[in-house]
């Protein structure tokens, strides 16, 4: 296991062979809590793997009642860990996103889903990172249903992907009746990443002005 401290004094962990936690994360983190207020919110994580954005979202946010579904059964385990280890309150269940339908709506769907389609880049020989990196376990329209299915009327939905795929997202989102109300760009730090640019989505189930800030 890999030691992960947290800007809030605390240490989680991370499995070696795993994907490892980047700036991805603050960056979800950041965004969510910067446009969603503090009141109380019921919200989901889609594919939660280890808990960091719902520990997060959690330590900042403790009226919020976090969820987090994740199809890897150690991963699950793991992620209850780190949240004892946090002292903060979620809920971690293992769950598929392609059939998982909850008894209630959420007002606020977070998720940091695989980023690779299955003919893109090389597979890695390790379960756990393979279902992370590209997608195997689900993709993008699985996701993107999950959502709707499990979205409050007028609730908000975060989700973040590589820019090179934001026309696919794009015309992903309109097939299941959901709309982009805003996109958010995250300049790549590594020039020679193939992806140079990551956008994160926020959905909305009613119409919304789509306009692009920078953070």
């Amino acid at each position: 296991m890999k030691s992960v401290f947290l800007p809030f004094g605390k240490t989680i962990y991370q499995t070696d062979q795993g994907q490892s936690i980047t700036t991805d994360t603050g960056f979800v983190v950041k965004t969510v809590l910067a446009r969603v207020a503090e009141s109380k919110v019921s919200v989901l994580e889609i594919g939660s793997g280890n808990g960091i954005i719902s520990i997060m979202l959690a330590h900042y946010r403790p009226r919020w009642s976090i969820t987090g579904i994740e199809i890897q059964p150690e991963l699950v385990e793991l992620s209850r860990s780190n949240a004892e280890l946090a002292e903060v309150k979620t809920k971690i269940s293992e769950a598929d996103l392609k059939s998982f339908t909850s008894d209630f709506h959420y007002d606020l769907i977070v998720s940091n889903p695989p980023y690779n389609p299955m003919n893109e880049g090389k597979i890695s020989p390790n379960p756990e990172r393979a279902i992370s990196r590209h997608e195997i376990a689900c993709n993008m329209n699985d996701v993107l249903k999950c959502i709707k299915r499990n979205l409050k009327k007028n609730g908000q939905a975060f989700l973040l992907y590589p820019a090179s795929r934001m026309a696919e997202c794009e015309k992903s989102v309109k097939k299941v009746d959901l709309n982009i109300g805003r996109k958010f760009i995250l300049p790549s730090q590594k020039q020679k990443e193939r992806i140079m640019l990551e956008l994160i989505c926020l959905l909305y189930t009613s119409d919304a002005a789509d306009e692009e800030d920078s953070v």
